[in-house]
């Protein structure tokens, strides 16, 4: 009887999802109607769908008895939890009282999406990263420093509706909310340096992992890597040099944290077609 009720992975991260949602709807009706934004309830709500992720991520991890980075369901839910996790290190110390509202609508766009797109959970044999801890290191070092590429762009989403505010004489609604240009043009600078470390850390990992044991790395999942990282160093150059500030650097932002999303569908594709090729029990429950 106990474990017909038992809370399982997919339940906790579909609960966890609809509190985000629920974080988020609330907060864009209070904006609306034009009503004082609550921070107190988008950081209780936001909380309960970081615990029921953490819980769903957990019982992943105790089935496949691995980091669940193995499809790109899992990737994703990873990386939604790790931006939230980011969101009560970075929120309070800021004091940005809107970035919770915008974590909670990209958290519930990902981990909603992740949850109903076919497919996505797809079963895996197991011993995916061969027993290397380091392989785990490096992936979840390159998910970490995605997730800080999402407080960017979410940061640059700020920017860009603060600027719009600012150049049409707004200063009601959202706009009272948001910080000065200065403060959030500031704040991706310094996050954006800090996720290119931490992506260029993972991808030391990587290379060295590739150069002793390639097949533990494959080349293209690595140089899709490669090519996020390029792009973004790119951008941290330009920002340095000051050719590339506020308005461009925030939609550059923004274009680079997509493109970064887009490039795990095909790496993750591949990857799994490698797999089909050497049938094996799957490791996880998933249908």
């Amino acid at each position: 009887m106990l474990n017909e009720i038992a809370l399982t992975d997919r339940d906790a991260f579909a609960i966890g999802a609809a509190m985000y949602s629920a974080a988020f709807l609330l907060g864009m009706l209070t904006l609306l109607v034009r009503k004082s934004y609550s921070h107190s309830i988008t950081f209780i709500l936001l909380s309960g769908g970081c615990l029921l992720q953490t819980l769903g991520l957990n019982l992943r991890s105790a089935e496949i008895k691995a980091c669940p980075l193995g499809n790109l369901f899992e990737i994703t839910q990873f990386i939604c939890w790790s931006f939230v996790l980011l969101y009560f290190i970075i929120g309070p110390a800021f004091r940005l009282r809107l970035l919770g509202f915008f974590t909670a609508g990209l958290a519930a766009v990902l981990s909603t999406v992740s949850l109903v797109a076919p497919g996505w959970d797809a079963p895996y044999p197991p011993g995916i990263f061969g027993g290397n801890p380091w392989v785990e290191l490096h992936a979840a070092l390159a998910i970490l420093s995605y997730a800080v590429f999402a407080i960017v762009a979410l940061v640059s989403a700020m920017f860009l509706i603060q600027q719009h505010g600012l150049k049409n004489k707004q200063f009601k609604g959202v706009y009272q909310y948001l910080p000065s240009v200065q403060q959030l043009d500031l704040m991706a600078k310094r996050l954006l340096i800090t996720g290119v470390s931490v992506l260029s850390a993972a991808l030391v990992c990587g290379a060295v992992l590739w150069i002793h044991e390639p097949e533990l790395v494959p080349s293209f999942k690595l140089a899709a890597t490669c090519l996020v990282w390029f792009g973004y160093l790119v951008v941290v150059i330009l920002r340095l040099q000051k050719r590339l500030v506020t308005r461009r650097h925030a939609l550059a932002s923004i274009a680079l944290f997509l493109f970064a999303l887009a490039s795990l569908w095909p790496v993750q594709s591949a990857s799994e077609t490698k797999l089909d090729a050497t049938p094996v029990e799957p490791s996880n429950s998933v249908q």
